[in-house]
């Protein structure tokens, strides 16, 4: 049976007595008051209330006396069952007018609380779901196994990760027919697999959200192992190639396998800070890299000087002390850049 609570009961008071002249009290299933526009009588037995409750009816008092005030009493009722009471203080010819709308609105109120618990009981279930299946320890059973199928998904088929980053908060997932998993305000993890089915769904989302950025994993036996792909070539993506919306980790394997175990030894977390707070610098960086090294082509897509673009790439040697034009060291800054971001 579902039970009100003090904190839900003084709320709904709350929300009615903007628009009730008369003092709200809420009881629980027992007839103590639990929310009251009056807070002295709040954890207080209500007799009115305990009346409500065995009678299953409504109960007028019309004077007050020693253990009830005058004013009417309504049974709430919820699934055939009597989850508890609400009164209005005051002359009942005067509180009666409102007796039925502010049940209605009281149960209302309960419903709503009702749904979004299980929404948020829902939500839970499928984010620790998730948190099972992307971790690489996780042994399929046949507990695991049969949950899955409740999301669509057949666990011991073949998949491929389709990890969707936004630069602003989402809510919820639009993209119809596929499943999905929220991994932060911005960002969702999409479970593939169907092969043929992931240029279907990359179509969907860069019409949706244009400026969303998308990886996608190889096809691997485990759900972990390819979100740890995605998730790697979406630092890659965001990283080095921050103009491009779409990569693939097939495309990005070698330098987002090192960044990820680059990212485990204890100077990485040193080096990822060398240009924060530097966005001219990162920004010149990565054209550079996009551009193959070509001086020309960096300059025209920066609308910048030769000049400019050479004191920019002294000033990154100057602060990493990794020069962007000997090669072996533009690999570092590479995994400078792909780090600095978590």
């Amino acid at each position: 049976m579902y039970e009100l609570t003090h904190n839900q009961a003084q709320t709904i008071v709350n929300k009615m007595m903007n628009d009730i002249p008369f003092n709200i009290n809420i009881m629980d299933k027992t007839g103590v008051i639990i929310g009251s526009g009056n807070k002295e009588r709040i954890g207080t037995l209500h007799h009115g209330a305990v009346a409500a409750i065995e009678q299953r009816e409504i109960i007028e008092i019309r004077k007050d006396e020693e253990f009830v005030k005058k004013g009417i009493n309504l049974p709430i009722e919820l699934n055939d069952a009597i989850i508890g009471v609400v009164g209005i203080s005051g002359e009942v010819v005067k509180t009666r007018p409102f007796a039925n709308l502010v049940k209605s609105a009281v149960i209302l109120l309960i419903e709503q609380s009702v749904s979004l618990k299980k929404e948020n009981l829902e939500k839970n279930l499928k984010q620790e779901f998730f948190n099972l299946i992307t971790d690489p320890e996780t042994t399929y059973t046949k507990e695991l196994t049969d949950q899955a199928l409740a999301y669509g998904i057949m666990l011991n088929n073949p998949s491929q990760i389709v990890y969707v980053g936004f630069p602003y908060n989402i809510d919820k997932e639009n993209i119809n027919n596929f499943t999905s998993f929220k991994i932060s305000n911005h960002a969702y993890c999409f479970v593939v697999q169907e092969a043929n089915k992931i240029k279907l769904l990359q179509e969907q989302i860069e019409n949706q959200f244009p400026d969303a950025f998308i990886s996608i994993s190889k096809m691997n036996d485990k759900i972990s192992e390819g979100f740890l792909q995605a998730k790697s070539a979406m630092r890659v993506l965001k990283g080095v190639f921050p103009h491009e919306k779409v990569i693939s980790y097939s495309r990005c394997e070698f330098i987002a396998d090192m960044a990820e175990l680059q990212r485990k030894d204890s100077k990485t977390e040193i080096q990822s800070h060398f240009l924060d707070k530097n966005d001219e610098l990162i920004k010149t960086l990565q054209v550079y890299l996009s551009c193959n090294l070509n001086a020309n082509q960096t300059v025209t897509q920066l609308i910048i000087h030769r000049n400019t673009l050479n004191y920019r790439l002294n000033r990154i040697f100057k602060i990493t002390g990794k020069d962007p034009k000997n090669i072996f060291e533009l690999v570092e800054l590479i995994f400078i850049l792909i780090n600095r971001l978590k």
